[in-house]
């Protein structure tokens, strides 16, 4: 005798749990660039100080979540002056 398995809409294990699931928080970050420093030239910035990371105006920034890099995109400026994101790439998990 042979066990159906339901299709993944009509799971209840899915459709009981997706809806918790959802509401998880994920912490998500945009990273501009990076650089190394040793601790003695994180002590020695003050104000005017200025730090070149390794990305050039243009490059795609990297989109981050739960530390994990999950896309890149371009920087854009809202309407209100904020700052967005415009996703160019979606990065697979295997990467």
């Amino acid at each position: 005798m042979s066990e159906s398995v339901s299709p993944p809409s009509e799971n209840p294990f899915l459709s009981e749990r997706r809806p918790r699931i959802m509401d998880i928080p994920v912490n998500v970050q945009v990273v501009l660039g990076n650089k190394r420093l040793p601790m003695a030239a994180l002590f020695d910035l003050s104000r005017g100080s200025v730090i070149e990371f390794d990305k050039k105006v243009g490059e795609p920034i990297d989109l981050m979540a739960n530390e994990r890099l999950i896309a890149r995109g371009e920087i854009q400026i809202t309407d209100d002056g904020r700052l967005s994101i415009s996703i160019t790439e979606i990065v697979s998990s295997s990467s």
